[in-house]
């Protein structure tokens, strides 16, 4: 939820909003059992939210609400659903291009915009930054499993080779290199940056690739993940799909997919040994520095 803040204080503070706090008493039992009362416990101001996923809807499926959708990994058995949950909006928001042609090409029955997933300006580069790089490759988050496989194969023919890699502990993100050293914990979101900015060298993919169309129903956004790595001067090995969203993204401008073994041994010799073109990165962002969407969001609703 941390990145997700950081956007609600950037839209907030360039739209001139307030906060509208949650009450939970929308998705109390008894106030489901009784339809349209859980609208008394929301908000009747025009407002913007942001859903993590769609669902989440108790109260909130209300023509003054704009929904922001982050993730949708509907399939066509429950499009009906999602139709029916958020069939009172004046517009609906999602975050995924692919996503957003899929709903067209269904016949959504209510209006339906694209606005992409940012980074927050407040981690904007210049041609001129650096960051020390004190590892080789750091593995943050889930992993592409083709990735992992090939990173396993890379480590048997590299004895040498160090990578750091996360385990959750007791509640905690601790980050070990590949030898069992720890190196420190990623709690909070300054922790996690700091880390991605010692690496040379990150792994990203998106969620719907090599095993994870189970749980998105084939979709492959691109997360703020990719994004993340930009900003902390990280070199990136992927794999992704040709689709909306990484055209949208122009992916393959900042890195190509990986698609075999030797692909990958060849880019991550060269990636651990290279510095990343800071100017190349810097120009890349600013289109997707989260100011940019809150300009994009003022045309869409203008032209609503």
């Amino acid at each position: 939820m941390d990145i997700v803040y950081e956007w609600e204080d950037i839209f907030r503070d360039m739209l001139a909003l307030d906060f509208s706090f949650d009450n939970t008493k929308r998705k109390n039992k008894r106030v489901l059992k009784i339809p349209y009362l859980s609208n008394l416990f929301t908000t009747w101001d025009n407002a913007i939210k942001f859903d993590l996923y769609i669902g989440d809807t108790a109260g909130m499926n209300k023509k003054n609400i704009i929904p922001i959708i982050i993730d949708f990994y509907a399939n066509d058995k429950s499009l009906e659903m999602f139709f029916r949950c958020y069939r009172r909006h004046k517009l609906v928001i999602v975050s995924s291009f692919e996503v957003y042609h899929y709903l067209k090409s269904h016949n959504c029955p209510f209006n339906i915009a694209h606005l992409p997933l940012s980074i927050p300006d407040k981690y904007r580069i210049s041609k001129d930054s650096f960051h020390e790089k004190k590892y080789d490759l750091i593995l943050m988050g889930r992993q592409n499993n083709m990735l992992m496989q090939f990173l396993n194969n890379y480590k048997m023919r590299n004895v040498d080779f160090s990578y750091v890699y996360v385990k959750q502990e007791n509640g905690h993100f601790r980050y070990y290199t590949s030898e069992g050293q720890y190196v420190g914990d990623a709690d909070t979101r300054s922790k996690y940056i700091d880390m991605m900015r010692k690496a040379r060298v990150g792994f990203w993919s998106t969620p719907g690739m090599d095993g994870g169309e189970q749980y998105t129903n084939g979709f492959n956004q691109v997360t703020p993940r990719f994004l993340e790595y930009i900003a902390c001067g990280c070199h990136i090995v992927a794999r992704y799909p040709q689709n909306e969203d990484t055209m949208y993204y122009n992916i393959g401008t900042i890195t190509p997919s990986i698609e075999s073994y030797d692909e990958f041994e060849s880019f991550l010799n060269k990636a651990i040994n290279t510095p990343v073109d800071y100017e190349k990165y810097a120009n890349y962002l600013s289109n997707h520095y989260t100011s940019n969407r809150v300009l994009q969001l003022e045309q869409i609703i203008r032209e609503l």
